[in-house]
């Protein structure tokens, strides 16, 4: 039985929510489940600050960039004891790209530049999830949507290829030897391997495709409520 479990911002916003995931994820043992995760907390509008810095106001670029780094080290840290885990080193790397990336100047298209940029916020949050469910022996695989979820160009709401997403899906999630896999809303990717994003509250969006594409018999809307 192939299930769909999608978990908001508000859900994964810090240490105890994360693990409140695995809590629940630990109640469906026996099920197949592909788990989509939003960022974490109010990380979009705090992107979206962020690239509003790199065209309207530079100098805030360390202020808003060091805000995003610091809300989501302070997750980590407070899910892993051991500080040489290799996600401390992953995250590093992660942030050190988004660095790069702010400090060139912009392209002339801001929705181009708002998708590569926000849609990090959904891959920090499913490498920190996904690190600690396999912590807590829930073993499952990550899989990066933009991978999966096939779009055209139209950045910030980017229209969904049906065929190709659905044979993408298939492929990637197929339950094969694992049954969990992680993966993320709100967001796709072209064929030129570019990042696109699905509109605002996109991640409801990404759990009906894998639904539809998995065949799957549910999807649940996991609230912080």
């Amino acid at each position: 039985m192939i299930r769909v479990f999608k978990f908001g911002g508000a859900s994964v916003k810090d240490a105890d929510s994360v693990r409140n995931v695995a809590r629940v994820l630990s109640l469906f043992k026996y099920d197949k489940l592909a788990v989509v995760v939003s960022a974490m907390g109010k990380t979009t509008n705090a992107f979206e600050r962020l690239l509003n810095a790199c065209y309207f106001n530079r100098q805030k670029i360390e202020e808003e960039f060091n805000f995003i780094r610091d809300f989501h080290f302070e997750i980590i840290d407070g899910l892993f004891a051991d500080k040489n885990h290799n996600l401390f080193t992953d995250m590093e790397n992660i942030f050190r790209i988004i660095k790069e990336r702010v400090s060139l100047p912009h392209s002339d298209n801001y929705d181009y530049d708002y998708d590569q940029l926000v849609s990090a916020g959904e891959i920090i949050s499913t490498k920190i999830i996904s690190e600690f469910l396999n912590s807590e022996g829930l073993e499952n695989r990550w899989v990066d949507a933009r991978a999966v979820i096939r779009t055209d160009n139209t950045y910030r709401e980017a229209r969904v290829d049906w065929a190709k997403t659905e044979e993408l899906v298939k492929n990637v999630i197929n339950f094969n030897d694992i049954n969990i896999y992680v993966t993320q809303g709100f967001i796709g990717g072209t064929s030129e391997n570019l990042s696109t994003t699905l509109g605002r509250e996109g991640s409801d969006f990404s759990a009906a495709i894998l639904a539809y594409c998995l065949n799957a018999v549910d999807v649940t809307i996991w609230k912080d409520v």
